[in-house]
């Protein structure tokens, strides 16, 4: 609130000619500040994922002969409808387009969304918004404002992608149009969250409307992909204008300028019904007729799983669904795998058995859903984080409710919430198993997704400790952490990074359940350090004071 108020002082707008520009700018900047280290994080991030993807590439298919080999790849359906129709995949760039342009612009989507609804309906939520209009500044200008600085912030991460890949020799102007596309892909998500946060009255639900639109658009690029019969559903997708733009050879600017027009006609369409509607309201306002539920109201932890059950739901369903699809491409990816003489090479050096083919990549794609598991725990302290920020906590701590049980709570429904996630999929994977015939056991299954709950302890210890020693880290940074350490396992054999490199993540000390035996030991001391950081978060948490946002 604090940080709101001083941007408007009172005297600023007296002068006829500067009202409204001053309010204008100060808001502006206070939107920069309040995205600025988030945005910077996830620049860095993909930045370093797009670095990462080149030169993987670059050491898998050092030569003409290898390369030619993926074009086998434009003939396989499984790969067609998760990662999309190959296209220059013989170059660098358009390796990186297909491989991991549909996880970047993912990523960034779900942070637009997020960012969005945080800084338009969660600030109205909060009542802080109320600040801003105080000044002489309309409530429609304001959207616009913070339209604009989120927009800024999304061509920045754009950016980030173009110049790394230009900096790899993957090709300028291949490299600007990949870039251009992937911010325009984080620009429509702003607008489609700005549109939400104008339609739902609860931030939560805005944002998940968001997010579901997200996770449809989604599912609707795989069923355009999963024939060429229905390769037109893809213009109805952001994810199918990403897949038609082919920025490393014969790129289709009509794409391009779909992702870059529609963010502008959301924004606009936000701006308009902004207008429309007050303040604290919404389009569809609830309707007070139904009697008060006092359900899940009996307690902290009660109402803290109340108030997140919804976003769990969607989470479930998420990782359940992605996944099931790996489960039913398993057998046609494993078959991949096996008959490539170059992933035979990768096999042997990640220490792989060409017989356990199967087991071994179920492994792999184990502890990539482990990773969204760490992902959701980091995200789950920071629902703490936002009671905090929200001014919320204050009202529970008045009561007879200690900071260290309050923080427990929290910490207990986030591994309850993991396990819940973990079970079904695992449940999930084993059924997509079964349903492409690649012939995994239930326990199989089983043990690839809880092998990594030992990791998943320790980064939620991480996210625990920085949000008792510096709570404003506590999402952004550990995060970071867990998809950094993820990244190391991941790449670094391949790469013949050097052991202690290699020591630093965690996922390199698991195995490769169902290939390998489950290792106890190692798990353990994981397990037991993860709780001495939630232990040494839980006290610096009692030792500080309440901050806000």
């Amino acid at each position: 609130m604090t940080g709101a108020a001083c941007a408007f002082p009172a005297s600023e707008d007296r002068g006829p000619r500067g009202r409204g520009r001053r309010p204008r700018a100060a808001l502006a900047r206070l939107s920069a500040r309040l995205v600025r280290r988030g945005t910077a994080l996830l620049a860095l991030a993909v930045a370093v994922y797009t670095a990462v993807e080149v030169f993987s590439y670059l050491a898998t298919y050092p030569d003409a002969a290898s390369r030619a080999r993926l074009a086998g790849l434009q003939d396989n359906p499984a790969l067609r409808m998760l990662q999309g129709i190959p296209h220059a995949i013989d170059t660098p760039g358009g390796f990186v387009a297909w491989d991991g342009g549909w996880v970047l612009v993912s990523i960034v989507g779900i942070w637009a969304l997020l960012t969005t609804g945080r800084l338009l309906r969660g600030e109205e939520e909060s009542g802080r918004a109320e600040l801003v209009l105080a000044s002489p500044l309309r409530a429609d200008r304001a959207v616009l404002v913070q339209l604009a600085v989120l927009m800024c912030a999304a061509a920045m991460v754009g950016a980030a992608v173009a110049v790394v890949l230009a900096a790899a020799g993957t090709g300028v102007r291949g490299s600007i149009l990949f870039g251009l596309a992937v911010a325009g892909f984080a620009a429509t998500f702003v607008g489609i969250a700005a549109v939400t946060a104008q339609t739902f009255e609860v931030s939560r639900r805005a944002t998940g409307a968001a997010a579901a639109l997200l996770g449809l658009m989604f599912v609707v690029r795989v069923l355009a992909n999963s024939g060429d019969s229905r390769g037109w559903i893809r213009w109805m997708t952001p994810y199918g204008w990403m897949d038609e733009l082919h920025p490393y050879r014969d790129p289709r600017l009509q794409a391009l300028a779909v992702l870059l027009v529609t963010p502008v006609l959301l924004g606009a369409a936000a701006v308009r019904l902004r207008r429309a509607r007050d303040t604290g309201g919404a389009l569809l306002a609830e309707r007070d007729r139904r009697p008060s539920r006092a359900r899940l109201l009996s307690g902290p932890t009660a109402f803290a799983w109340r108030t997140t059950q919804g976003v769990l739901i969607g989470w479930v369903a998420g990782v359940a669904a992605y996944a099931f699809v790996i489960g039913a491409t398993l057998g046609t990816v494993v078959d991949l795998i096996t008959n490539d003489p170059t992933y035979r090479r990768m096999l042997r050096t990640l220490g792989w058995d060409a017989a356990q083919a199967t087991k071994g990549y179920l492994a792999i794609m184990g502890t990539l859903i482990g990773l969204f598991l760490a992902l959701y725990a980091c995200w789950r302290v920071g629902a703490a984080r936002a009671e905090e920020a929200t001014g919320r906590l204050d009202n529970t701590l008045s009561r007879a409710v200690s900071r260290r049980r309050w923080l427990l709570a929290h910490i207990l429904l986030t591994m309850t919430a993991v396990v819940l996630i973990g079970v079904a999929s695992a449940l999930a994977l084993w059924t997509g198993t079964a349903i492409g015939g690649a012939g995994v056991g239930v326990a199989d299954a089983f043990g690839s997704v809880m092998n990594t709950l030992p990791v998943v302890v320790l980064l939620t210890g991480v996210a625990v400790l920085l949000y008792g020693a510096e709570p404003r880290l506590a999402v952004t940074a550990s995060i970071a952490v867990a998809v950094t350490t993820y990244l190391v396992q991941l790449l670094g054999p391949t790469l013949r990074w050097p052991g202690w490199i290699l020591d630093t993540s965690p996922f390199h000390h698991l195995a490769a359940v169902p290939a390998d035996p489950f290792a106890a030991l190692s798990a353990t001391v994981m397990a037991l350090l993860g709780l001495a950081l939630m232990a040494a978060g839980v006290a610096a948490f009692e030792r500080r004071d309440l901050t806000g946002a």
